[in-house]
């Protein structure tokens, strides 16, 4: 006999359990009327590759809310959400819709749509986030817009979307974010966008052709967080700086491309307010280090992330040490000479203070100059990203262990280093130590035993000796560039494990002997370039066996010999073949006429002519 407290409780349970239980009778049971609104939704489209992209929407499937791309209540079974982004759809969107009473997120995004915005959708006054984004819709943004005063989120950056930026939009004053970016779009930013005190994202980059007359309506935004107006030319906005620091809880600013450096006077004397900004962008704005005077009240402790490529900076100013929150400094393509020497000490005047410095690109800035060892031993923090590439930067090949983050990322490629590599991070995930002056072995690549790697470049140097046994490490490698050295001897069989590897280049070398044969475990190799070496034997039929992802085959100056092997005609992918220069004979297969993939340009490259020696 069962206990009475026992009963007594197992009763409660029960009865707290039963609501659940009921509720979770009607989860997923769409309503016939809202099934016919979807149906009636998709019968007047059309997929743009002749394929059925909505195959779950049938009559015949009664649950809607089953649907791909359809959300519902839980409680009610009401379809609430509708998500048919990406799936190439074309045709008109049917104004069935505005059966769907509870709908609130309406995606629509990364179609073919085309006409103008339907005017229904400004009755549909109960969505709180509506995404027409990536069509072909033109004219202007209708003005029924504007009576979507509950919608939260608005995005219409619409591909083909032309005209000027109509007022009405300024009516939706309970915008919490309204995207308008990459557009055709022309002519003056409403002033009344200060109507639109809830927003907390504005994205307006490249919405066309687009000015600001007055930027004043910014400070009455006190409840924006992100702004985003690349491309908006903000020529004749003096006191910019002003308005930017009127907005208190502004921490994402990017200004790329808006024409700053024709600005008279960025701001004023008078600045009642600090800098909330955690990342700033000025990027592309032919600014000259004079920028960096009013550029000071733009920044504080709070700043991890700067972007300042693609201007005539030559150099940075001394506070940027002492901005101790710094995670992101982007300095490349800056068109005026650096002295690097001056842009070190002001980097190292309070580098130790810089503890949280992870990223560093000051690529491509014409740099002429010697780095040192303690530039490399200065770094208070571990770097997972360093890019010093394409200037002029020369010194001995530094020790690359000890100052960086596991999975970083190393480029210091096109500049004049020197010297054996004697050590570089166990943990490193990209090292491109290409079109340098490094010489000696490349034993150090069994340093890194971590398994993270998946991209290494050490061409044109002067490398030598032979690549080692160690390869097993590598298994996420995809490239793999030796070309334009001096190494020699044959290829070890570890290369076989290699399993990821996309492109393999030892162009240009001494390397000898056969193609291990485990390099048909390769398979996911697309790029096999081996030209001007010293390999011999057969062309291996294993290529055309195992490697049939392959788009680009070069073995022209090396040594094989024998018969051009039948199975390379199973290359169907090939798109250039290049096997001249060597000792073959015999005759062309003529199944080689069937590489139909030749005939169709893709790589930048030319497709050389198979010729016989």
């Amino acid at each position: 006999m069962m206990n009475p407290c026992v009963f007594i409780i197992f009763s409660l349970l029960y009865l707290h359990l039963e609501p659940s239980t009921a509720n979770q009778l009607v989860i997923n049971k769409c309503s016939d009327n809202e099934r016919d609104a979807l149906l009636h939704f998709k019968s007047h489209l059309q997929d743009s590759h002749d394929s059925d992209h909505l195959p779950t929407w049938r009559a015949d499937k009664h649950d809607c809310c089953t649907w791909e791309g359809v959300t519902c209540n839980n409680q009610t079974g009401h379809v609430t959400k509708l998500n048919l982004s990406g799936y190439n759809l074309e045709g008109e969107i049917s104004q069935s819709l505005l059966n769907l009473s509870y709908l609130n997120n309406l995606y629509l995004s990364g179609n073919s749509f085309n006409g103008t915005i339907p005017t229904f959708i400004g009755s549909m006054t109960q969505l709180r986030y509506l995404d027409l984004s990536d069509n072909d819709f033109e004219g202007i943004i209708p003005r029924s817009v504007s009576s979507l005063t509950k919608l939260r989120a608005l995005r219409l950056n619409l591909n083909n979307l032309n005209g000027t930026i109509p007022r009405f939009i300024c009516s939706l004053t309970e915008l919490r974010m309204l995207d308008l970016s990459y557009n055709s779009l022309y002519g003056t930013i409403p002033p009344e966008f200060g109507n639109l005190t809830n927003l907390e994202i504005l994205v307006l980059s490249y919405a066309g052709r687009c000015r600001v007359e007055n930027l004043d309506w910014l400070s009455h935004l006190s409840h924006m967080e992100i702004l985003y107006m690349d491309g908006i030319s903000l020529a004749s906005q003096n006191h910019w700086v002003n308005v930017v620091l009127s907005i208190p809880k502004l921490f994402t600013l990017s200004l790329k491309g808006c024409e700053l450096s024709q600005v008279m006077y960025p701001y004023s004397s008078f600045l009642n307010s600090s800098s909330s900004l955690i990342s700033l962008v000025l990027g592309n704005n032919n600014l000259t280090s004079s920028m960096y005077h009013w550029m000071f009240p733009l920044t504080s402790n709070k700043l991890q992330y700067l972007y300042l490529s693609d201007n005539m900076l030559d150099g940075i100013p001394k506070y940027l040490g002492n901005l101790s929150s710094l995670e992101n400094l982007i300095f490349d393509n800056n068109s005026a000479m650096i002295e690097f020497p001056v842009f070190l000490n002001n980097l190292s005047d309070e580098i130790r203070t810089l503890k949280n410095l992870f990223y560093l690109d000051i690529s491509n800035n014409g740099i002429l100059d010697t780095v040192h060892q303690d530039f490399w031993d200065m770094w208070p923090s571990q770097l997972r990203y360093l890019n010093l590439s394409s200037n002029s930067i020369s010194g001995k090949a530094p020790d690359l262990s000890s100052a960086f983050d596991n999975n970083s990322v190393i480029d210091l490629s096109s500049n004049n280093f020197y010297g054996p590599i004697s050590n570089v991070s166990s943990t490193v995930a990209s090292l491109n130590l290409s079109r340098n002056k490094f010489y000696g072995g490349i034993s150090f690549l069994c340093q890194i035993v971590h398994g993270n790697l998946s991209f290494v470049d050490l061409s044109h140097n002067f490398l030598s000796g032979q690549l080692p046994d160690c390869l097993w490490h590598f298994k996420e490698l995809k490239v793999l560039n030796l070309g334009h050295n001096n190494l020699s001897g044959r290829l070890p069989p570890s290369i076989g494990s290699l399993i990821q590897l996309e492109a393999l280049y030892l162009y240009e070398n001494n390397f000898s002997g056969e193609l291990p044969f485990s390099i048909k475990n390769c398979t996911s190799l697309t790029s096999l370039i081996l030209w001007a070496n010293k390999f011999s034997g057969n062309v291996p039929v294993w290529i055309g066996e195992n490697l049939s992802g392959l788009y680009v085959l070069i073995l022209r100056s090396n040594n094989f010999f024998g018969t051009i092997p039948l199975q390379l005609c199973r290359l169907a992918n090939l798109q250039i073949l290049d096997l001249s220069i060597n000792n073959l004979h015999g005759s062309i297969p003529s199944c080689l006429n069937n590489f139909t993939s030749m005939m169709v340009y893709v790589f930048p490259l030319k497709i050389s002519m198979l010729t016989m020696q």
